[in-house]
């Protein structure tokens, strides 16, 4: 790359009494990005990489080196084809909030652009800027206000509604002993849908806002047992769950019931989406440094360190839906009421945490991200692997 071993030879000393700054390195420049960039030839082979794009590909600068960008990302990657674009174009283009996935099977959000390299026409530089902490952010504001949406539509139809239909399902229990034998399906018909929708509203009213949770100090682990073996005497029997501990995880910060009910959501949704012959769900839990997010209208902020990943090994979820998944009434089964992950960010959000969904090359990937606890007791990490 022509236009960078330029610039890192171009370090002259200053001549005495300069007042212009000394010229900087550009791989000395590229080294303290953020953003990853790298070079691509004519083949699309790496010919440079910075360290943020050794660390995004999880590879040294020597590894990478000289291996075409079809080794390192999904095949159907938006980058290849920008990529393509580009070097046939001789024009630069940028695209925002790109989903990449990479061959290791995780994916992450960027704001992509490349740019042809002058200097060495076919040859193309690209900047992957990460953009997905702060579209946590902005989901999880949404689902807040989603929450606040749901609790205030719960209290108006328990008493608009759920009130008058308790009065239709009586008023139809007491019709059934004199109608004919013919017409009793229809009054059975008229009770089961009375009691789905008062169930259905019983569910809205979940989201209504309660006494604040007592926090204490929670071992996520007990937590994740526990749903492992509810889901594994019921709903997903049929399946293999994996878990993928890290041992040493201090508590979280929270309620453990309401951690039960999150997860439990969680696995169900991964247990309905798994294929039903070798189906697969990934619990993984790890210490990620990094995200912080504000507490309210204060200056103080709240870092979220514990990272639980539940994973299937099912289709994914169709584009249209990936930006209201965790909105409420959003779902793909016949059958849902789309309230489950949206009580999901409701109890996410109640512990001061978040949840993201995020694409994976098989399945589909919903992450939980919640504080430590600032009293940590001493408990017993479950570590084990199955």
């Amino acid at each position: 790359m022509t236009a960078v071993s330029d610039a890192s030879t171009s370090g002259q000393s200053f001549a005495m009494g300069s007042t212009s700054p000394p010229p900087v390195a550009a791989e000395r420049l590229l080294g303290n990005l953020p953003s990853a960039v790298f070079a691509l030839d004519r083949e699309r082979r790496l010919v440079f990489a910075n360290p943020a794009a050794e660390s995004l590909f999880n590879s040294s600068s020597h590894l990478l080196l000289g291996r075409p960008l079809e080794e390192l990302v999904g095949p159907h990657a938006t980058v290849l084809d920008i990529v393509r674009q580009v070097a046939e174009q001789g024009s630069g283009i940028s695209d925002y909030g790109v989903q990449l996935g990479l061959v290791r099977g995780e994916s992450v959000t960027v704001d992509l652009h490349v740019a042809p390299i002058a200097e060495e026409p076919g040859r193309v530089v690209v900047v992957l800027h990460p953009c997905s902490a702060a579209r946590r952010l902005d989901q999880h504001r949404v689902q807040a206000g989603s929450a606040r949406s749901v609790a205030s539509l719960a209290q108006t139809l328990a008493h608009e509604v759920k009130n008058p239909l308790s009065g239709i399902r009586g008023a139809a229990q007491l019709l059934e002993p004199g109608v004919g034998e013919e017409d009793r399906p229809l009054v059975r018909l008229i009770c089961d849908e009375t009691d789905r929708i008062c169930a259905l509203v019983d569910r809205m009213e979940a989201f209504a806002e309660g006494r604040p949770i007592e926090r204490r100090p929670v071992n996520i682990h007990e937590v994740l047992e526990h749903v492992r073996m509810v889901a594994q005497a019921g709903f997903a029997r049929a399946h293999r769950i994996i878990e993928q501990y890290d041992p040493s995880l201090p508590p979280v910060e929270g309620d453990r019931d309401q951690l039960i009910q999150l997860f439990l959501n969680l696995v169900k949704n991964a247990a309905e989406a798994a294929p039903a012959e070798g189906g697969r769900i990934t619990l993984t839990t790890n210490y990620q440094h990094g995200l912080r997010i504000s507490l309210g209208n204060t200056r103080e902020r709240q870092e979220l360190p514990i990272t639980v990943d539940v994973r299937d090994n099912g289709p994914g979820v169709t584009p249209e839906i990936v930006d209201h998944l965790f909105e409420p009434f959003v779902t793909t089964k016949p059958k849902g009421s789309g309230l489950g992950l949206a009580l999901v960010a409701k109890l996410a959000g109640d512990h001061g945490g978040v949840v993201s969904y995020l694409p994976a090359e098989t399945g589909t990937i919903f992450r939980v991200r919640l504080p430590a606890s600032r009293h940590p007791r001493q408990t017993r990490p479950n570590g084990s692997r199955r």
